[in-house]
């Protein structure tokens, strides 16, 4: 009988077929952990970043809105509402959100407050008073999602325009 090849001081048992897979996964995960800290930096999970927050427009100009693509469950958010009264003698400003979008989330408040809010068949509609001779109004809408996933919104001026949009919601 022949005494076994030491290799080492330390005599260990190698399986090197095994230590080449735990190698393999190894650089999935970590490979894996960069993908998902690129995607935070960018801001694909909310709270900031590149591609976290977007604005969309009508091809006129007279409505605007910027939102963030992405929210969480129950995190409040937003949306910042830019219009042009279409007459400029008028001293009100309609503005309306799919009732779809608003049965979603929970409106938790409106800056200006709206002098009145109507519910129609398909529809929230909110009333604003205008300044004489304004060109420009702001409205911001502070919103908390109610439901996860995605969640599809349009928004609009009663009697004009209105904007399609979308927001990814995590749970």
């Amino acid at each position: 009988m022949t005494a076994p090849k030491r290799r080492s001081e330390i005599d260990i048992s190698e399986d090197m077929a095994f230590q080449r897979r735990t190698w393999q996964v190894e650089r999935a995960a970590w490979i894996l952990l960069g993908v998902i800290l690129i995607a935070a930096l960018l801001g694909f999970f909310g709270g900031g970043g590149l591609v976290a927050s977007t604005e969309t427009a009508t091809e006129d100009g007279n409505l605007s809105m910027q939102y963030d693509r992405f929210a969480r469950l129950a995190a409040p958010t937003r949306l910042r509402v830019v219009v042009t009264p279409p007459d400029e003698s008028a001293d009100t400003l309609r503005i309306w959100l799919a009732r779809e979008y608003v049965e979603a989330l929970e409106v938790t408040s409106v800056v200006p407050e709206p002098s009145r809010v109507e519910a129609a068949s398909d529809r929230y509609i909110f009333e604003f008073p205008l300044s004489p001779g304004s060109e420009t109004a702001t409205v911001l809408f502070r919103v908390e999602p109610l439901r996860a996933w995605h969640v599809p919104g349009r928004l609009g001026i009663d009697g004009g325009a209105d904007l399609r949009f979308d927001q990814f919601i995590y749970p």
